[in-house]
């Protein structure tokens, strides 16, 4: 290779790596709010104004405020511009971010706009917000019918305002009837769940990953599991019942959920329910090959805590 080409390569690599590690620095170092006015935002109809669609955040950002449109920095709110929706992926796997306040404009704020906040103890929302709502730090739509967002810390947030005794507990209250889609995402505190009676619908990837969480009974009068809703739950055992009312069970809804030794199914045949892809959980059959259990049907609850109560024993007298 000539000379002046070996030159030329080594200016346009050094000159490629600056800019990559001076990219990366800002990207790492700023504390970046995005806005964007649009209509029909996040393609529903009627739903215009300002969306708050990008965050960058850094170790000095424990709070975010979505009110106003704001500068880069999240300073300086312009009154004349308030925030209407908060979009897909909007605050992604932030490390920093503990408490967000949302304004009384905000009209609509995506399933996985607080996507994996790893340290957000509570949102907030402002009493005139005739959309949404919180109790306790937990994101709810205002009619209570929707649990939007239970963030990773709030467990032990509340207990250390006096609010609850234990991080591991948690009853959805009365009255929701949807767990949306990311609401406990990864949360590797909550052990015991409660399901209100009136439960119709869990999201997609709602318990993803609650790798502790264990004895779930779902309600009668559930209707759809989501994809991948309890995917990775491997502390989830040894039995799982699915209420008769069912009626869709989407993609690896029990994905690598191991600990899941019994399927009770509520309906009759698997005729009435609308099966997604690899639904059921998989056992490690002679170390070398995963299977799905089968599915038992015609089961109540009833049956399923007995059989419970008998494998648990079993389980002691092995112990």
């Amino acid at each position: 290779m000539a000379t002046w080409k070996k030159i030329a390569f080594v200016v346009v690599l050094v000159t490629f790596i600056g800019l990559s590690l001076s990219f990366t620095f800002f990207s790492i170092a700023r504390d970046t709010y995005e806005y964007r006015e649009e209509t029909s935002i996040c393609e529903i109809e009627g739903l215009d104004g300002w969306e708050f669609y990008g965050f960058n955040g850094n170790s000095d950002t424990k709070e975010l405020n979505i009110d106003f449109v704001r500068d880069v920095r999240g300073e300086n709110p312009d009154t004349s511009k308030p925030v209407a929706a908060v979009g897909d992926f909007t605050v992604v796997s932030d490390e920093y971010v503990e408490f967000i306040n949302i304004g009384k404009d905000v009209r609509y704020i995506a399933d996985s706009a607080f996507y994996y906040c790893k340290q957000l103890k509570a949102v907030f929302v402002d009493d005139e917000n005739p959309y949404y709502c919180d109790v306790d730090g937990v994101l709810y739509t205002k009619d209570m019918k929707t649990l939007v967002l239970h963030p990773i810390m709030n467990g032990q947030w509340k207990v250390e305002q006096g609010l609850a005794d234990t991080a591991d507990t948690f009853a959805i209250p009365e009255g929701v009837e949807n767990v949306g889609s990311f609401s406990f995402y990864k949360n590797q505190d909550l052990v015991h769940l409660t399901f209100p009676s009136t439960l119709k619908t869990i999201g997609d990837m709602a318990f993803f990953s609650c790798g502790n969480m264990w004895t779930v009974w779902l309600p009668e009068g559930l209707k759809t599991i989501g994809a991948d809703a309890f995917s990775y739950c491997g502390s989830i055992s040894p039995v799982m019942y699915i209420p008769s009312t069912v009626t869709d069970i989407d993609d690896y809804a029990f994905f690598s959920c191991g600990g899941i030794k019994t399927m009770y199914m509520g309906a009759e045949s698997e005729d009435s329910i609308d099966f997604g892809e690899s639904w059921l959980p998989k056992n490690v059959l002679k170390v070398l090959f995963h299977v799905a259990i089968t599915p038992e049907y015609g089961k109540t609850l009833e049956d399923a805590k007995t059989e419970k109560i008998r494998l648990d024993n079993e389980a002691a007298k092995e112990g």
